[in-house]
């Protein structure tokens, strides 16, 4: 692990400038760009989860409410999550001293999301930078910034996908590899898949109105915590988890798609840092069943 930037009063704003450096390259690059990933060019999109009640290892246990809310316009987006937490038997929780650890958690993201193709033997590029926060109350100390490239090369009705991904943040810097194979057209009937890192997921399109779709992803997400935070003050918490799931797209209207989906919520994780980025704890979380709700509009 790599830290970064000891002198907590100066990391924050150097990661929002590093951040508003590595986003406006971004959006430049993209000015210059033709093609973008989405069909449409404006898509918002609402989403909701109920995440069931799972045991810690430890004691006690949490459910969790999840809204969200994303506004996407060709390679640009943001987005908004919101994550309420139910504890239960809190004297027996690992940690919170007895009372409710955190009662709800926030993330907002900005990102930039190109690709292009070069015209010659099938060959292409990807490109993004994002900026992301995640916190409890307050949001100074709580800005990371992450940014992915690549190559992207179609062949045989196959677009295979290989880079890196990169992600700075005061609890640390991490380096990722990019790697899928995406095999037909979502949009098309039939079957259509991507297979990779860090989401595989297998559809079937029976209709213009209806698609089926079943896959898994690897999900992460870090917090600031509050500054009088019970668990760890002016601290860190990062989850992580593998969502495997089932999906049903009903799409009425060209523009219009609503989703329901069942999920299973496994591997399932808690690490808790201080406010230097230092790791201090690490908690298993149960595996539970979760409910799917999105929304999706686009033009």
């Amino acid at each position: 692990m790599i830290r970064i930037l000891p002198h907590r009063a100066h990391r924050g704003a150097h990661l929002v400038q590093s951040a508003a450096l590595l986003l406006c390259a971004a959006l430049l690059l993209g000015l210059a760009a033709h093609a973008h990933a989405e069909d449409k060019d404006f898509t918002a999109t609402v989403t909701g989860r109920t995440v069931g009640e799972a045991d810690m290892d430890d004691g006690g246990s949490v459910a969790v409410t999840e809204a969200g809310a994303s506004l996407r316009y060709r390679w640009f987006g943001i987005d908004y999550l919101n994550r309420r937490y139910d504890w239960s038997d809190t004297a027996s929780l690992p940690f919170g001293n007895g009372s409710d650890p955190w009662e709800q958690l926030h993330m907002l993201r900005l990102r930039a999301d190109m690709s292009e193709q070069l015209g010659f033997g099938g060959l292409g590029w990807f490109a993004g930078a994002g900026l992301t926060a995640g916190w409890e109350e307050e949001m100074d100390d709580a800005w990371g910034i992450s940014g992915s490239a690549g190559l992207t090369w179609a062949v045989g009705g196959v677009r295979l996908r290989g880079g890196v991904a990169a992600s700075l943040h005061p609890v640390g810097t991490r380096l990722l590899p990019v790697a899928a194979a995406d095999w037909g057209n979502q949009h098309d009937l039939g079957f259509s898949a991507t297979v990779g890192i860090p989401e595989t997921m297998l559809r079937y399109r029976s209709s213009d109105m209806f698609s089926f779709r079943a896959g898994g992803r690897m999900e992460g997400d870090t917090y600031r915590l509050a500054d009088d935070s019970p668990v760890e003050r002016e601290g860190y918490m990062k989850t992580s988890s593998l969502t495997l799931g089932g999906y049903i797209d009903i799409t009425p209207l060209d523009d219009l798609t609503l989703t329901v989906g069942a999920e299973y919520l496994t591997r399932r994780e808690m690490r808790v840092y201080n406010s230097d980025g230092d790791e201090r704890d690490t908690y298993d979380l149960d595996d539970a069943p979760a409910l799917f709700l999105r929304l999706r509009y686009g033009f």
